[in-house]
């Protein structure tokens, strides 16, 4: 998943080699050189095939904080002043290349703008992939990744990433199914026609399951009046994404439909979003 634009240039490669050679004398590794050495091999034999999340060991939704903290925590396993407690004197080139891929890492999950185009290449798949808890992980630790997910869907749904934030309220839902994520899911579903029986299902149960947002059944009436019209039946412009089985998830032509407002929880409807397809 490496791309080009994601490569540190050699200013900020130095830079980021002296940064973290401080850090090195500030705090070295807390591992055996055997556990030390076990690790990086993990990384080496990662190299190139794990996405930028799996490298730093942290989920889609981590965040700014938590990226700056992976990068220090696995920068200082691979800094190539290492090289004589691993065993690779005169061979400090493998650990440049890893240095220089956790380096690049950092800098793509680091600005906001290389996150989300990455997150773009990656694909709704980055999401499934880690939207079910590992086997034996405790519930309230699947419940925090849940509510994880909803937040991130909310701060996706506000740039107008309706796509991926519908990928995560989804998942959000299939690990901890709660009136909230009921909420925000059918709000987002409302944006296109083709969803709207989706939605409805989703607003219902966000309201039976006792949602407390005010709007909300002003917010399932709207959908229900837009079915009633027979808007689902004359959605045009409906291209199917490939490879999914999913309708929910198809995507709405951006050129064949009007407006079409999403009041997100806690907007009024002075303060519904618009957006123009």
């Amino acid at each position: 998943m490496d791309s080009p634009y994601d490569r540190p240039s050699d200013e900020e490669l130095r830079l980021f080699l002296e940064r973290i050679e401080r850090r090195l004398e500030e705090e070295p590794p807390a591992l055996s050189p055997a556990a030390h050495r076990e690790q990086v091999a993990a990384l080496l034999r990662q190299s190139g095939e794990s996405s930028f999340y799996e490298t730093l060991s942290i989920a889609p939704t981590a965040t700014a904080l938590e990226v700056h903290e992976a990068y220090d925590r696995v920068a200082r396993l691979v800094h190539p002043r290492n090289a004589g407690r691993l065993g690779l004197d005169g061979r400090e080139g493998v650990l440049e290349v890893l240095f220089e891929r956790v380096t690049a890492v950092y800098l793509t999950l680091s600005q906001p703008d290389r996150r989300k185009r990455y997150d773009r290449e990656l694909g709704p798949d980055l999401w499934k992939a880690v939207g079910a808890p590992a086997a034996g992980q405790r519930k309230e630790e699947a419940r925090d990744v849940a509510r994880r997910y909803y937040e991130r869907a909310m701060e996706l749904a506000v740039a107008d990433e309706y796509h991926f934030a519908i990928e995560l309220a989804q998942q959000a839902l299939h690990i901890d199914p709660r009136p909230e994520y009921h909420a925000l899911l059918g709000r987002l579903q409302a944006r296109n026609p083709l969803w709207l029986r989706s939605a409805a299902e989703n607003l219902r149960r966000a309201l039976d399951m006792g949602a407390r947002d005010v709007e909300l059944p002003a917010v399932l009436q709207s959908v229900i009046d837009r079915l009633d019209a027979g808007e689902a039946e004359a959605a045009p412009g409906i291209a199917a994404r490939p490879k999914r089985d999913d309708p929910e998830v198809r995507v709405l032509d951006p050129d064949a439909t009007g407006e079409i407002e999403l009041p997100l929880p806690g907007e009024g409807a002075s303060k519904s979003r618009r957006r123009k397809k």
